[in-house]
């Protein structure tokens, strides 16, 4: 797993250094910093699968030129990545600095690894869902060189479902109750699937056009409908089910809003999923502007269906120069907050206030 990031002289970051869990959640106002984490991350992913094994199709991040990506504030010449990454007892490090070049971005990749060491990113599955993840559509692409990857933005989810529903769930620690749902993937997909929105979801490949359709139905009836006449959020959930359970032991899993579609419910609800994958060794990092979700974590710590030392939050906000300030929340073992920054899912209670006249 991914311990430990730092990022300095990053757009509106001047130097911050997080230490990651296996279940992280970030959280703040918009543009104070919790995107370029993610970015960073993303970045030193891409750079270390290039290195070990010169694979180009992980282009998760675009910088872009070095002028419109440095701290202004800092007036800094070079910016740093660096993440520790954790293979069981091993720990190991690694650094991306970024310098200026005629205008543009030049990579150089430092590590401590030795040359004949592959890194954690290109031994253990890498699965990023971003905001603009793959939504409704009438059929998805089938993977057929790379059946077993997601897709940077999730489009083989239903290519996945499709090859390998009939087949036990890559990981079988991660099967939810065995005895009564049974092994396979579309089983355990549509467990849950059921639990968080009351839908099953079904694939047919069509093979002659390289195409995928998938179709829903509510759990109380035989009648299956396209997603188009579906709720949408039923689809975007279908999507992180599938991309978390073709995940393996020790991989990862990051989410840009999870709770894009999805009822106040659903987004708890799947934090629980969540949590209980992670809690069986999947590395999960959300970001999110949901106190649904973050509540949802709360409650998970409460009903110990997480442990706290696996769990960390982090909340983002600008200060006075626009610089970008985190603070470290702490839940004790109730779920409750030891520490709470103002602006951290306030609306509610100031809402609420207004209404009340206070």
């Amino acid at each position: 797993m991914v311990s430990r990031i730092l990022v300095d002289g990053y757009k509106s970051i001047d130097r911050i250094e997080l230490e990651l869990k296996g279940f992280t959640l970030l959280s703040g106002i918009n543009s104070a910093g919790k995107s370029s984490v993610i970015q960073a991350l993303l970045y030193m992913i891409q750079r270390l699968k290039l290195r070990d094994n010169g694979e180009r199709g992980c282009e998760y991040v675009d910088l872009g030129r070095f002028p419109d990506i440095k701290n202004n504030v800092k007036g800094n010449k070079k910016i740093l990545f660096e993440i520790d990454t954790k293979d069981g007892a091993v720990t190991s490090k690694s650094g991306v600095t970024v310098t200026i070049g005629e205008g543009f971005s030049l990579m150089e990749l430092e590590t401590e690894l030795p040359e004949d060491k592959r890194s954690y990113v290109t031994t253990h599955h890498i699965v990023y869902l971003p905001t603009d993840r793959i939504g409704v559509e009438k059929a998805y692409d089938l993977n057929t060189e790379k059946p077993q990857e997601i897709g940077n933005h999730g489009e083989y989810t239903y290519s996945f479902l499709g090859m390998f529903g009939q087949e036990k769930i890559p990981e079988e620690a991660f099967a939810c109750k065995p005895e009564t749902v049974g092994m396979s993937l579309n089983n355990q997909v549509n467990y849950w699937l059921e639990y968080l929105t009351g839908f099953h979801i079904q694939t047919n490949i069509v093979s002659d056009i390289d195409q995928v359709v998938a179709t829903y139905a509510n759990a109380k009836s035989n009648r299956y409908y396209r997603a188009r006449n579906v709720g949408t959020g039923v689809t975007y959930i279908a999507t992180l089910l599938i991309a978390a359970l073709s995940c393996k032991v020790d991989d990862a899993l990051i989410i840009e809003n999870p709770e894009i579609h999805l009822h106040p419910r659903a987004q708890s609800r799947l934090v629980e999923f969540l949590a209980y994958v992670s809690n069986l060794g999947l590395q999960v990092i959300l970001e999110t502007h949901s106190d649904h979700i973050y509540n949802g974590l709360r409650k998970c710590i409460k009903k110990e269906k997480i442990m706290k030392d696996k769990a960390a939050i982090y909340f983002f906000e600008l200060d006075e120069t626009m610089q970008t300030r985190v603070y470290d929340i702490k839940l004790n073992s109730q779920g409750a907050e030891e520490n709470h920054p103002y602006g951290l899912f306030d609306q509610f209670d100031d809402d609420l206030d207004e209404l009340l006249g206070m």
